[in-house]
């Protein structure tokens, strides 16, 4: 189904102006409503917020957030298609720094913008993270409206163990249905994690966006992905949409 209502978080950071730029491209993109949600008491945010829809000609609402930023992020992301958080910058707060708690817990695809570079627009080229997990399946059906129009999708499977049926011609030919122009590739790096494997791989293909799957840190298996979900919030540099 098309993205038909975008939530993007409003903070006062420099970063979130080129992320408000990118939500109001998606929002103008799909023809979609566009909800701003930012601390009640920075008239600056919501100022900053409403100049943007009146100058994107976007349609949409701004709503003050009540009580803890994730907390509240994340329920009034159950009415919406798609979710945009900024990367957490130690160095510039953005008023919601744990965007991996709303991922775990508002149930909808969650677009991560990083703070050092200026995307406008994201989907031309996708890297997706593939481990053949639910999650990461979760990921690529939610990524479909922001990959229809991309010019090349990777698959990439990162040290795949022996054995593993990760399904992922499955995926291939299911992506290709779609219409898109896909390919697999495997990685098996001898001195790098998972996080960084992807990272480089993102950069060696010129990807304006990663699809991958997050975890959290309750069980055994979701304490290893989620130290690899961690690490790619806190250090990528390309845009990444995420769900759980």
């Amino acid at each position: 189904m098309p993205i038909k209502d975008i939530l993007v978080h409003v903070g006062t950071s420099p970063a979130c102006a080129d992320r408000l730029a990118l939500a109001a491209n998606l929002a103008r993109r799909y023809d979609a409503y566009l909800i701003g949600a930012g601390a009640p008491e920075s008239p600056t945010a919501e100022d900053s917020f409403r100049t943007m829809l009146r100058s994107a000609g976007v349609v949409g609402e701004w709503r003050g957030i009540i009580g803890l930023p994730e907390s509240f992020v994340a329920r009034q992301a159950r009415g919406a298609d798609l979710v945009i958080l900024g990367q957490h910058d130690p160095d510039e707060p953005t008023g919601l720094d744990a965007p991996e708690d709303v991922i775990l817990a508002c149930g909808r695809p969650v677009l991560v913008v990083p703070h050092a570079k200026l995307f406008e627009q994201v989907g031309a080229a996708v890297l997706i993270g593939w481990n053949g997990s639910r999650e990461a399946t979760r990921a690529v059906h939610d990524a479909l409206p922001l990959m229809e129009m991309a010019a090349t999708v990777t698959v990439l499977s990162v040290n795949p163990e022996p054995g593993d049926e990760w399904g992922t011609d499955d995926v291939v030919q299911h992506l290709a249905r779609h219409g898109l122009i896909v390919r697999a590739e495997t990685f098996e790096p001898e001195a790098l994690a998972d996080a960084d494997a992807l990272r480089s791989r993102a950069v060696h293909i010129g990807a304006d966006l990663i699809v991958m799957g997050a975890y959290g840190r309750s069980r055994l298996r979701e304490m290893i992905l989620g130290g690899m979900t961690q690490d790619v919030l806190e250090n990528v540099t390309v845009p990444v949409l995420m769900a759980h």
